[in-house]
């Protein structure tokens, strides 16, 4: 019964990392391709205030992952 409920836990986990990648794949694209027209300041907002902290919670988001899973191997 555990075994089943940290493998639907997982898989949660799982469809919540594959969205944050999407976000942080198309922020990434939006921050390459933004216009110089307009400015600066929209680049930096967009990287430090969204696509950075994206990419930090995909990186803790994969690393909850492994540890569920080591759980489960348990």
């Amino acid at each position: 019964m555990a075994l089943v409920l940290i493998e639907e836990v997982l898989m949660g986990l799982e469809e919540a990392k594959d969205a944050l990648e999407q976000a942080v794949m198309t922020l990434e694209m939006l921050v390459e391709d933004l216009h110089p027209g307009l400015g600066n300041d929209l680049q930096t907002v967009l990287e430090k205030e969204f696509l950075h902290p994206l990419q930090a919670r995909t990186t803790a988001m994969e690393r909850l992952l492994d540890d569920v899973a080591a759980t489960a191997d348990h």
